[in-house]
């Protein structure tokens, strides 16, 4: 392909200040295990929390039926869904899924009538299917596709008739294809493609009129939402070392279109051309090439799209570069609409839209730049709309949506910086909407979605971040959102248009902060825990306004704290511990009123403390919790938020000592945890929240000395956890909750020494772990819960000295993890579940020298982590799970010193961060994902 100019340069650096694709040479797709790409836009900083910009960073806006719901995230909640009507009291969070600042990472946001149905994580069930009409009360669990923590990662969500099709594994029938009509009841398997247990894994979900296509492996199927008619509709052969990679699937009236791409592998020269446009009717007969099409541009911005009765897509030729081209499903009606850059140039068309049968898209001449263009498929009609900025640097048009029948975009003019417009799709109705961000600064706004009277869109003013906008009909715009944690004053005598956000209320006046460290959210209102600098940290309630940010109670009264913490919601309202300074640290409720905030029961009456250590979890809408009284110490209590409701599940541990029940583990519709038995030490416990429903699973070391169960973690109904039996040492074990399926799944390392297994990790059904052997040292073991199924991945480090694994992390049917082979020092190796073999990814840092990556975290179906590489210090990496998918993301701080990016929290399509870029300290950063690949 011919190459751009190189005074494009500066349109470059221009999209990259948006995190806009700038169609960099893409990275190998050798890189990439599930076909997604590797690049990614360019991460910013968040928030700045000494001084800078702090955002809720709104996306995935989505109407509901005139009703916008979105995603947002903030330092209390983390990532969560809100809604707005585009009015202040109308804009509040639907739902805390996952309570606390990890946030429930929900995406994937499908309307169907006027339910919404998304994927979260709720803490407890994993990635599972959801619901929700907009409300708290309509906000819930769709159902639970596979039981237990691991989720059924719920995939590639569209819509057909009154269904929603999906991808999702419950743990039976692998990755199969799914549906709901957002009922319980409704949600069902639709066929399993592949019998038992091997997965399927449909991609590429498409609806074509009234028929789902997509593919499994090399076949094309379709189906109506039914067993019997869904059928495999062809299965496309290749030669030998030559892969296929269906791309692109797009209906276009009434036929589906798509490119298969052939990829071979270097044994042979002879072979088909690398892509082909194909169509089918929904027949066998009517599937058909239509097209060898080079090497069409799929990645990055929109490069393929139905209008009219056209496909739209962008491809190239030695002749005439990145251009242009159309298909109406013939032979005869596929080629080059216009070579818009003249000879060997490229107009590198994006954003491809459509609006009333015609393609609008932003391409690039020697004359005009990036602007503005149109076509409805033939030459003489595709077209300039406008020249935003004249002359040859162009406006570099970004984000380009339509909606009833108008375009909205992000563009950059001189001394504006890029902004966002509107267009009718000519010249004339062409205009700028605002300058949000004032001057040069850019505020890249973005998602332009219609909802109700009015046009939201993300944009970001360098004071607030990146927050919630909208422009109604009546022209006027409308900051909807500052920081989501707060929900603006339902008090209309005062509307936010033309005015700037502001800080709902500094709690502690000055430098020092407020020190909030926990909190939950109330219906529409935030209760936290703060210190204003008098009273001490106690609970507060904010409903996003300074008059209705308010101290809620002072526990304790005066400078002394009563120190709240473990806030959890459960039944409508806030349960939390706090310490009067009289009766301990007990549990107290509140409604969001300093009348309705009690004490819900003291457990150790008098002034000692009616909590014991660890976090409570919930389970079927009840919290459980490590809680003492004076009579029988720590033991297992629930609470359903009442008195009468809090009490102790049982006394295991008869007496005033305990059992102190620790690591409580959901497992299923069940509680796991450790305590203290009689007669047996700390041993395995189990609970279903009665009393005979909760023992002792099984004496695994006989007597008083205990097994001491550690790193429990839930494989499907069962956990997996290390135990010492007193004969073979630390080892691991896995249960069922009953004593004949309580089991040693294997002494690793025969005597009393034990293995010391630890760092479970479940990745498709199977745990790696790490594992001491007196023949091959600390190592990685991999089990599928069984004793033969427990086995030595590979001894990276031969010898008994070992390699050490740490930081492991699933990828798909990977773990990876850092390890030393004693020759190229602490680097980045995978170990598949499903072969069992273990190999080096990636010497990052070539010698003995250890480039030590850590932190590494799933994100998708890319692992970011931080690395050194002997050059940057630790910066930030990525990688697929391959040698060329493995590469340094960016160096955040310039030079030898490092950022140590760590701490990763993926947030619908962005990752959060923590990194110190050497001037602001240590401050949040966020990395935009990458579309999903075709």
């Amino acid at each position: 392909m011919a190459s751009r100019p190189h005074w494009l340069l500066p349109l470059v650096v221009a999209l990259l200040s948006c995190g806009v694709d700038t169609e960099a040479p893409s990275r190998a797709r050798a890189g990439s295990l599930r076909g997604a790409e590797d690049l990614l836009d360019a991460p910013y900083p968040v928030d700045d929390i000494v001084g800078g910009r702090l955002g809720a960073g709104p996306r995935d806006l989505t109407d509901l039926d005139g009703l916008l719901v979105f995603v947002a995230t903030d330092r209390t909640r983390g990532t969560e869904l809100f809604r707005s009507d585009g009015t202040d009291t109308g804009t509040f969070l639907v739902k805390d899924i996952h309570p606390g600042p990890r946030g429930s990472a929900l995406h994937s946001l499908t309307p169907l009538g006027r339910s919404l149905v998304f994927v979260a994580d709720d803490g407890v069930h994993g990635e599972e299917p959801w619901v929700s009409d907009g409300k708290p009360s309509g906000t819930r669990l769709l159902r639970d596709l596979c039981a237990g923590a691991s989720g059924s990662h719920p995939r590639d969500l569209v819509v057909l008739g009154g269904f929603v099709y999906f991808v999702a594994d419950d743990g039976v029938t692998g990755a199969e294809l799914w549906r709901t009509d957002g009922t319980t009841e409704g949600t069902q398997l639709v066929k399993d493609l592949v019998p038992g247990a091997e997965p399927a894994s449909p991609v590429e979900l498409t609806v074509v009129g009234d028929r789902l296509f997509f593919f499994v492996d090399h076949d094309l199927w379709n189906s109506d939402g039914t067993p019997e008619g869904t059928r495999l509709l062809r299965t496309f052969e290749t030669l030998p070392h030559v892969d296929l990679s269906p791309r692109a699937l797009t209906a276009v009236d009434g036929r589906l279109h798509f490119f298969m791409e052939y990829v071979q592998d270097g044994a042979t020269e002879e072979g088909p051309a690398p892509f082909a446009l194909w169509t089918s009717d929904g027949t066998p007969a009517g599937t058909v090439k239509l097209a060898d099409v080079g090497r069409p541009v799929l990645g990055g911005p929109l490069r393929a799209t139905a209008a009219g009765a056209l496909l739209f897509f962008v491809t190239g030729t030695a002749e005439q570069g990145d251009e242009l081209w159309r298909s109406d499903g013939t032979v005869a009606g596929t080629f080059l609409v216009r070579d818009i850059a003249p000879g060997l140039d490229s107009a590198n068309p994006r954003e491809l839209t459509a609006m009333d049968g015609r393609v609008y898209f932003s391409a690039w001449t020697a004359e005009h730049g990036d602007e503005l263009w149109r076509s409805d498929g033939t030459e003489a009609g595709t077209l300039l709309v406008k020249d935003l900025r004249p002359g040859p640097e162009g406006s570099a048009l970004s984000f380009l949506r339509a909606s009833r029948g108008r375009l909205y975009f992000s563009a950059h003019e001189p001394g504006k910086g890029h902004e966002p417009w509107t267009s009718n799709g000519t010249g004339r109705g062409t205009s700028r909407l605002a300058d949000i961000a004032e001057g040069p600064d850019s505020s890249c706004a973005r998602e332009f979605t219609a909802s109700g009277r009015r046009v939201f869109f993300t944009a970001n003013e360098r004071a607030l971040g990146a927050e919630l906008w909208a422009w109604d009909e009546g022209y006027t715009f409308r900051l909807v959102t500052r920081r989501p944690s707060w929900v603006f004053p339902p008090d209309e005598r005062h509307p936010l248009a033309g005015e700037r956000a502001q800080l709902v209320q500094d709690i502690r006046p000055g430098p020092l902060g407020s020190d909030s460290t926990s909190w939950a959210v109330l219906q529409d209102r935030l209760v936290f825990d703060a210190d204003n600098g008098s009273v001490g940290l106690e609970p507060w309630r904010s409903d996003g306004t300074s008059q209705g940010t308010s101290l809620l109670l002072d526990i304790r009264p005066g400078p002394a704290s009563s120190a709240p913490s473990d806030f959890f919601t459960l039944g409508g309202r806030v349960l939390f511990f706090a310490n009067d300074g009289l009766r301990g640290r007990e549990l107290w409720r509140t409604d969001g009123t300093p009348a309705g905030t009690v004490l819900v029961k003291d457990l150790h009456v008098g002034a000692g403390d009616g909590k014991g250590a660890g976090a409570p979890v919930v389970v079927g809408g009840i919290a459980y919790f490590n809680g003492r009284d004076s009579a029988r110490g720590e033991e297992l209590w629930r609470t359903d938020g009442t008195t009468a409701g809090t009490y102790l599940v049982k006394d295991l541990m008869p007496g005033p000592e305990g059992a102190s029940p620790r690591q409580l583990t959901a497992v299923g519709n069940r509680v796991f945890f450790i305590a203290r038995f009689p007669s047996t030490g700390y041993e395995l416990g189990v609970s279903d929240g009665t009393e005979s429903g909760t023992f002792l699973v099984k004496d695994i070391r006989p007597g008083i000395a205990g097994s001491y169960p550690a790193a429990m973690t839930a494989l499907g109904p069962r956990v997996v956890f290390t135990a010492n039996d007193g004969v073979s040492g630390e080892e691991p074990w896995v249960s069922d909750g009953t004593a004949a399926g309580t089991q040693l799944l294997r002494d690793l390392w025969p005597g009393p020494e034990g293995s010391a297994a630890d760092g479970y990790t479940v990745a498709f059904g199977k745990v790696v772990f790490v594992a001491t052997t007196p023949a091959a040292g600390r190592e990685p073991w991999i089990t599928d819960g069984t004793a033969p199924g427990t086995r030595l991945v590979l001894d990276i480090n031969p010898g008994p000295e070992g390699s050490y694994p740490l930081w492991p992390c699933p990828l798909w049917g990977s773990v990876l993890f850092a390890a030393n082979d004693g020759k190229r020092g602490v680097e980045l190796w995978r170990a598949s579940t499903s072969t069992g073999a273990a190999e080096l990814v990636k010497d990052l840092r070539a010698g003995v020298a250890s480039s030590e990556p850590r932190w590494l975290t799933t994100v998708g179906d890319t692992i970011l982590f931080h690395a050194d590489n002997g050059e940057t210090g630790a910066e930030l990496w990525e990688t697929t799970g391959v040698g060329a998918g493995t590469l340094l993301r960016q160096e955040l701080a310039p030079g030898q010193l490092g950022s140590l990016p760590h701490a990763f929290i993926r947030a619908g399509a962005k990752v959060f961060f923590l990194a110190d870029d050497g001037a602001q300290g240590t401050e949040w950063w966020v990395l935009p994902l990458p579309p999903v690949a075709p």
